[in-house]
């Protein structure tokens, strides 16, 4: 390490840049080209519920669990003869799509539909737009005095037309463009763009998206327009072997060669989001697998399949990734993988070997939480993976208290961990890797897991009602596996959807319009729109928040009257903690406890900010089907 710092410094000083300062306290990019090199060894586990090392910011699209991944269109002559989206078969199981389009197209957004649009017609793929500024620093003042207006209005109406989450990057790369930007003039157009963007088409997410790396002598962060004109934080992230210049004498400047990982080249970009409190969009990139008459597929396979195996396990802050799928045929770098069969195979071995990726965005995906932010059992066979930096693949040996368990050799270095042979007790799980570099980390197993009818984990307590449940068709779709952890707002919000069908006997349609900025899930916008939950703002629902008691009592309650029976209204309830409880909820606690719907806790207090598990959550249910119908 103190070597690499060292030449680090040298090659800083010789390129007249400042003395870079380590990644994880800086958003630079040139005047600190620094690659942060600390192998970062982690042991992860795969889980249906997130860790505390989770972040989600409640950005408009943003997934709570589950990553986006997919390509950039690429045009081309059909089987037919006739014009059009020439990957699209290559994109089977993708849940995200792009389409580069400028302010100064002679066409509509619309008119380019039949290269995007197929994409988009079996409803599983969020939409990427590139927004770009074709003359780059030129085009700020036009667009800042309004010469693009009608163009922008235009092009926002149609996208507010959209089912999908729409995600749009404006300027992007603004840190690399030959006609370089001043950055207030830079920041005065972006905004100028989200202004029009949010009164024409509100549910978008706007992304600021600077390249990975700059020769401009600039920090990608001095283009930053400010929190409230961005909802993800973009990047051009590509991980090359040679850079185009043919420059082979600054590799970890340029982050090629040993240095072009996406793991290192993201890692400025990470850091921005971080400070801004903003999920991820790698919104293109990848590794040219033709570099001016080379083939380069195999060492390309590797990059990517490193890439997809580990980028949203190490970095959970991304939550979408793009990769480019064209070629630059004056350029002689080609980064398209639909005709390359070998990076073909590389990608989808890498999306396959990481559970976190979706085939729909209406999907849920699950979770890489680090051993040492799991906080739930260890029991049943526990899905591990293991990261550590290299330049070079390498071999990983698992052991479990010091007796060698499997060897890895592939990304994600992954062990399956059956605790069922492991006695009660404590023990440890390590992972060592052919470089010497190690982690490990000490558990303890319980007695095995109890298994409902549909093999969800439960309590002992549980096990008969949760059954009864499932028979009676109130388990919703997405509760996860270990109905004893919380349970969250999105997920009472199906089970009330799931308590009325069953109680009317009615299957509930699509809701025809989506209120929310922060969630475009099918079955909480049908809760939404019967009146059984509200947002916590006026559009915002929180769906990975925790549902409090009172809140459960209000659906409830409004599933009831939703069915044509009636709440008394009261001021107060018996509880001794009544003055905590919401006046908007007093009667449907009173109303729920009174049925037995509910019960109070310790003391006769209720708890009404206090959670509930998804088992209890499941039994308050049963209880309300069974004496309520």
């Amino acid at each position: 390490m103190k070597k690499a710092v060292s030449l680090l410094l040298a090659l800083a000083l010789s390129l007249g840049l400042a003395v870079p300062a380590l990644a994880d306290q800086s958003t630079t990019t040139v005047r600190t080209a620094y690659k942060d090199l600390d192998p970062r060894t982690e042991i992860y586990a795969v889980t249906k519920t997130p860790g505390s090392d989770y972040p989600y910011y409640g950005a408009k699209n943003e997934p709570n669990g589950g990553v986006y991944y997919g390509r950039t269109t690429q045009g081309g002559t059909l089987s037919d003869g006739s014009f059009g989206l020439a990957n699209y078969s290559h994109m089977t199981g993708e849940s995200a799509v792009s389409f580069y389009y400028s302010l100064t197209d002679s066409y509509n957004l619309e008119y380019w539909s039949y290269l995007y649009g197929p994409a988009l017609r079996d409803g599983t793929r969020a939409f990427l737009l590139y927004l770009n500024f074709e003359e780059e620093g030129a085009e700020c003042p036009r667009i800042v005095s309004g010469g693009y207006d009608a163009k922008l209005i235009e092009t926002f109406g149609y996208l507010n037309t959209l089912s999908c989450p729409v995600f749009v990057r404006i300027g992007g790369e603004m840190n690399v463009w030959g006609n370089q930007a001043k950055p207030a003039d830079f920041i005065a157009a972006y905004q100028h763009v989200v202004n029009i963007a949010r009164s024409q088409a509100p549910r978008a997410a706007m992304v600021f998206s600077p390249n990975y790396s700059s020769a401009n002598k600039v920090d990608m962060d001095v283009y930053y327009p400010g929190d409230q004109y961005v909802d993800w934080v973009g990047a051009s992230l590509y991980y090359d072997r040679w850079h185009h210049s043919g420059d082979t004498k600054r590799d970890e400047f340029y982050g090629v060669g040993a240095y072009g990982d996406a793991l290192l080249n993201i890692q400025q970009v990470v850091n921005l989001s971080r400070l801004h409190h903003k999920p991820v969009i790698v919104t293109e990139g990848g590794s040219c697998n033709q570099y001016k008459g080379t083939d380069n597929s195999a060492w390309a396979a590797d990059r990517m399949q490193r890439a997809y195996a580990f980028l949203p396990m190490v970095y959970p802050e991304i939550k979408c990734i793009i990769s480019s799928d064209y070629g630059e045929s004056w350029s002689g770098i080609d980064y398209s993988f639909y005709t390359n069969p070998t990076v073909t195979a590389a990608y989808r071995q890498g999306v396959a070997s990481n559970a976190a990726y979706v085939r729909s965005y209406q999907d849920k995906g699950s979770y890489y939480t680090k051993l040492s932010a799991y906080a739930g059992k260890w029991e049943g066979v526990m899905e591990l993976a293991a990261y550590s930096w290299s330049s070079d693949k390498q071999t990983a040996t698992w052991t479990v208290d010091g007796q060698v368990m499997a060897t890895a050799t592939d990304y994600p270095y992954s062990f399956r961990l059956d605790t069922a042979a492991l006695a009660t007790g404590s023990h440890t799980v390590a992972v060592t890797f052919s470089d010497g570099a190690t982690k490990s980390y000490t558990f303890q197993t319980t007695a095995p897991a109890i298994l409902a009818s549909n093999n969800a984990q439960v309590d002992g307590w549980a096990k008969d009602q949760v059954n009864e449940a499932i028979a009676s068709g109130l388990v919703a779709a997405g509760l996860g596996e270990d109905y004893r952890v919380k349970i969250t707002r999105a997920q009472f919000a199906a089970t009330t959807v799931k308590l009325y069908e069953a109680m009317s006997g009615e299957k509930v349609p699509a809701a025809a319009e989506n209120p929310f900025t922060d969630t475009s899930d099918p079955v909480i916008l049908q809760a939404a729109e019967l009146g059984f939950v509200y947002g916590i703002t006026d559009d915002t629902f929180a769906p990975g928040s925790l549902v409090t008691r009172e809140q459960a009592a209000a659906m409830l309650s409004r599933v009831y009257t939703k069915l044509g029976g009636e709440i008394p209204q009261v001021t107060a309830t018996s509880f001794t903690d009544d003055g905590g409880i919401s006046s908007y909820a007093k009667s449907s606690v009173a109303f729920m406890a009174e049925k037995g719907i509910v019960s109070g806790k310790g003391e006769n207090r209720f708890d009404p900010g206090g959670s509930a598990s998804v088992q209890e959550a499941l039994s308050i249910a049963l209880r309300m089907f069974k004496n309520l119908k």
